[in-house]
C-alpha cells in the first residue's frame, strides 16, 4: 500500500512541478543567453569541476587522483588545449564513468583501486526542482528519477526558441506520438510546446482505448493534463490507438491539411514511420507535414518511406538520463546527424569494443550548467557516433554549434523502436534464461532487430533442434521477465502494441566468421536485411503491462 501511495505523490508532484515551469516567465533575451553559455563553456567547467578537489573522497576526485591530475593541472590544461581535447586526454588516463559504473550496477575499478559509489554522489544541489523526469522503468525495472530546477527548464526554453527560429514552422497542427506516464515524455513535450507558443492539437499514444490496460497511468496522466490546463497550458487529453493501427493519426493529418493547415509531428522514430505508412496505405495525402524523431536510428530505409509520404524529416538526440545532446538544423536532411548541444555539454569518444564485440567509437558527455540535475564528467553514453565540425549555414552554426555527430547507433543498450533495454540483460535472458526454462542449450535462441514494413522489428528466433513446443509461450515468458528489467515496461508496451514483435523456429544468424551472438542487429543502424519468414505475432501476456 504504501508503494501505491509513494507512486502516486511522485507523479502529482510532477504535475505541479510543470504547472509551475509553465507558469514562470520566459527569457527575452534568449539568443543572448545561450550565446553565453557557449562563451564560457571553460569556464563553466572548471566552476563545476573546482568543488570536488576540497572532496577528497567523492568518486570522481578519486578518479582525478588516479590520472595524477590536480586543479592546476586541469585549469592549465584547459586553457592550453581546449575543453574537449583535454576531456579526450582524461578520458585516456581513466577519467570516465561507463554507464553501469554511472548507474552503479557495477563497482568503478581503476588501476587495481576499488571505489565505491553511489546514485547519489553523481545529484547537483544547484540542479534540483520541482520538475520530476521518471525512466521507464516500472514493473519490476528501476526507474530513475531526475528532479530539474527552474533555472534547467529556462535554459530548455530559450533551445527551444532557437529551434523555432531555426525552422520557421510558421502555424501547424502540432502533433504529438509520444507514451503516456511511466513516461514523462508526452507530458513534457505538450507543455513545453504550449510554454513557447507552440500547443500542440493532438496527442497520440499507442494502449488502445479500453481502460483495462494501464488504468493508473492513464488515470494518473489525465490527472496531470488537467492540473495543466487549470494553470492555463494549451495541453491536450491522449487520444489512444488501437493495437497496430496508426491510421487515425494518417486522418488527423489528412483532414487538417484539407482544412488548409499543414501539420508537424514529433515522436520516436518508428512511430513516425507507422504513421506514414498508414498514410501511403490508405491513399491519405499528408505532404507537407514535418516531423522531429528521436529515440532510435533514423536510417536511410525509414527516412526513405518518412519522406515518401510527404514528410520532412529531421532527427534529434536526447536520452531521459542525460537530457538533450545534439539537434538538428533544416540542412540536415540526410543520415542520421545533429549539431551537438556546446552551451550545455561537451562530447568525446573513445576507441572500445560493445556489446557484440565490435570497435566503435562510444561517445562519452561532460556536463557543462552548474544548474543541471547531475554532475556528469566523461559519463559514457551508450552509444557510438563520429564527431566532426558542422559546415552547415544555419541558426545553430551562427551561435556557435560547430561541431556535429553522426552515425549515432546504440551498442550497450538495445533500443528496437526507440525504447531501450540494457543489453547484457537481455543477453543472459535469451542466453541462460530462456535454455533452462523451455530446453535447449547455448546458440539456440537469439534476438533479431531488423528493418520492417514501416518499422524496427523485433524477432525471436528458436533452434528447431531445442524442440520447445510451443513458441507462442516463449514469447510470452521473453515480454514477462523483459518487464522487469530497467526500462521494460514501456518497451514491452509498445512493441506488442505496434505488433513489432514476433517469434520464428529457425536456426539462429551467425556472424560472417561463423559466432553465434544473442542480439544481433540486422536493420536499424546497420541497413541489413533479413529473410523473410513464416512468423507468430507477439501474444498478449497474462498479467497485462502494468
Amino acid at each position: 500500500m504504501s508503494n501505491i501511495f509513494s507512486e502516486l505523490f511522485k507523479y502529482l508532484k510532477l504535475g505541479e512541478g510543470l504547472a509551475y515551469i509553465y507558469r514562470m516567465p520566459s527569457d527575452p533575451n534568449y539568443r543572448a543567453t545561450i550565446e553565453t553559455y557557449i562563451k564560457n563553456r571553460e569556464a563553466n567547467f572548471l566552476n563545476i569541476v573546482k568543488p570536488l578537489f576540497t572532496n577528497p573522497d567523492h568518486p570522481y576526485t578519486q578518479l582525478f587522483q588516479l590520472a595524477g591530475c590536480t586543479y592546476a593541472d586541469l585549469e592549465a590544461e584547459t586553457g592550453r588545449y581546449g575543453l574537449e581535447t583535454t576531456l579526450s586526454r582524461l578520458l585516456a588516463d581513466g577519467v570516465y564513468l561507463t554507464l553501469d559504473e554511472f548507474r552503479c550496477n557495477n563497482e568503478i575499478v581503476r588501476g587495481g583501486k576499488h571505489i565505491q559509489a553511489k546514485m547519489e554522489d553523481w545529484d547537483n544541489a544547484a540542479g534540483k526542482g520541482p520538475l520530476q523526469n521518471f525512466s521507464s522503468g516500472s514493473s519490476g525495472g528501476k526507474s530513475l528519477r531526475t528532479s530539474h530546477g527552474i533555472e534547467y527548464a529556462k535554459f530548455g526554453f530559450a533551445g527551444g526558441h532557437i529551434m523555432m527560429d531555426e525552422f520557421q514552422f510558421g502555424e501547424v497542427a502540432l502533433v504529438a506520438m509520444w507514451p503516456i506516464l511511466p513516461s514523462s515524455s508526452g507530458l513534457g513535450f505538450c507543455m513545453g510546446g504550449a510554454k513557447v507558443g507552440r500547443p500542440t492539437e493532438r496527442w497520440f499514444a499507442l494502449g488502445g482505448g479500453s481502460m483495462l490496460k494501464n488504468p493508473h497511468y492513464k488515470a494518473l496522466t489525465a490527472a496531470i493534463v488537467a492540473r495543466l490546463r487549470l494553470a492555463g497550458a494549451n495541453v491536450p487529453y491522449p487520444t489512444y490507438l488501437e493495437q497496430d493501427d496508426f491510421t487515425p493519426v494518417a486522418e488527423f493529418i489528412a483532414k487538417r491539411k484539407r482544412e488548409g493547415m499543414p501539420a508537424g509531428m514529433s515522436g520516436m522514430v518508428s512511430s513516425i514511420t507507422r504513421v506514414a505508412a498508414a498514410a501511403i496505405d490508405n491513399g491519405l495525402d499528408i505532404s507537407g507535414t514535418f516531423a522531429l524523431v528521436t529515440g532510435e536510428s533514423l536510417t536511410d530505409a525509414k527516412r526513405e518511406l518518412i519522406e515518401s509520404a510527404g514528410i520532412e524529416v529531421y532527427p534529434a538526440y536526447a536520452t531521459s538520463e542525460f537530457g538533450g545532446i545534439g539537434v538538428p538544423c533544416r540542412q540536415m536532411r540526410s543520415g542520421n546527424c545533429v549539431h551537438i548541444a556546446r552551451p550545455n555539454l561537451a562530447l568525446v569518444a573513445k576507441r572500445q569494443e560493445s556489446w557484440n564485440e565490435e570497435e566503435v567509437d562510444s561517445l562519452h558527455i561532460t556536463n557543462l550548467l552548474s544548474f543541471a540535475p547531475r554532475m556528469l564528467i566523461n559519463v559514457e553514453i551508450g552509444d557510438t557516433g563520429v564527431i566532426e565540425p558542422a559546415t552547415c549555414d544555419c541558426e545553430y552554426s551562427r551561435l556557435g554549434y560547430n561541431l556535429q555527430v553522426r552515425d549515432i547507433a546504440a551498442i550497450t543498450k538495445f533500443r528496437g523502436q526507440g525504447y531501450t533495454l540494457r543489453a547484457p540483460e537481455l543477453i543472459r535472458l535469451i542466453e541462460e534464461g530462456l535454455a533452462k526454462q523451455f530446453g535447449g542449450r547455448l546458440g539456440d535462441y537469439q534476438l533479431l532487430e531488423l528493418e520492417g514494413k514501416g518499422q524496427t522489428e523485433m524477432v525471436l528466433r528458436i533452434h528447431p533442434r531445442a524442440g520447445v513446443a510451443s513458441p507462442e509461450k516463449v514469447l510470452v515468458y521473453f515480454l514477462d521477465q523483459c518487464r522487469h528489467t530497467h526500462g521494460g515496461s514501456l518497451t514491452v508496451l509498445h512493441w506488442t502494441e505496434s505488433n513489432g514483435i514476433r517469434v520464428e523456429v529457425k536456426p539462429p544468424i551467425l556472424a560472417a566468421s561463423g559466432k553465434f551472438r544473442a542480439i544481433r542487429l540486422l536493420g536499424s543502424g546497420t541497413g541489413g536485411k533479413a529473410p523473410a519468414t513464416e512468423t507468430s505475432r507477439a501474444v498478449a501476456s497474462p498479467s497485462e503491462q502494468t
